[in-house]
């Protein structure tokens, strides 16, 4: 009788069967970690821009609105005064921020807000 080296078709399909179990665990894991790290860049970079925009503030505190009221920055008037990177990505498009975005400041209680407006 001849001994032959090999798998056997049971062997495979259990292997494969297997893959493919690890693979509908694995597989929606990697994405949430994925869509959680896309989400965490995110909001770091609308962090950046309210940094930004609050350096943009203190050289332009005359420009700044008081009793309640608005102003609105975009994110061109950051990018040409120095105030942030030319080319901060959105994560989520994976293209540059907008220069039309808006960043909002109000002034509330003697205190400013700035809020990204996208």
């Amino acid at each position: 009788m001849k001994k032959t080296s090999g798998f056997t078709l049971a062997e495979l399909l259990g292997v494969i069967t297997i893959l493919g179990l690890l693979a509908l665990l694995i597989i929606p894991a990697i994405d949430k970690a994925v869509k959680n790290s896309n989400e965490t860049l995110y909001q770091s970079q609308l962090a950046t821009i309210i940094e930004s925009a609050k350096s943009w503030s203190a050289d332009h505190i005359t420009e700044l609105p008081v009793n309640g009221g608005s102003i609105n920055v975009t994110l061109d008037t950051l990018k040409t005064g120095g105030y942030i990177s030319i080319d901060i990505e959105n994560p989520k498009t994976k293209k540059p921020f907008d220069g039309n975005l808006n960043i909002k400041i109000t002034e509330k209680n003697s205190q400013y807000q700035y809020t990204v407006l996208d």
